[in-house]
């Protein structure tokens, strides 16, 4: 099973590499991301971090709850679109994440 810090550890080392290959094994095949702004597929998502996502870099991770299922945790997101605060839902399925869904609040 999957562990959402192990998710988290490998998406940020993901924008930071423009490299979305680890991140794809540990995404289901029906994988969403979504947020106020967005809903991407997996292959979207996975272009979107080879991309560098904004230049985004995650920081100070805390991880308020996980399980089997599910996973919620906060963290910074500082990107080209300014520093933010963020709050994520990792739904997990089969060992793997299956959907994140964000709320990004700018600082």
């Amino acid at each position: 099973m999957v562990s959402v810090s192990e998710v988290w550890k490998t998406w940020n080392e993901g924008f930071a590499n423009k490299d979305s290959s680890r991140l794809a094994e540990l995404l289901t095949d029906d994988f969403r991301f979504v947020s106020a702004t967005r809903n991407l597929s997996r292959q979207e998502a996975l272009d979107w971090t080879a991309e560098g996502g904004y230049e985004t870099v995650m920081d100070n991770l805390e991880v308020l709850y996980e399980n089997d299922e599910v996973a919620v945790v906060c963290h910074s997101a500082n990107s080209t679109l300014g520093d933010g605060r963020v709050m994520g839902l990792y739904t997990k399925k089969d060992g793997k994440i299956s959907q994140t869904r964000i709320v990004r609040q700018a600082l």
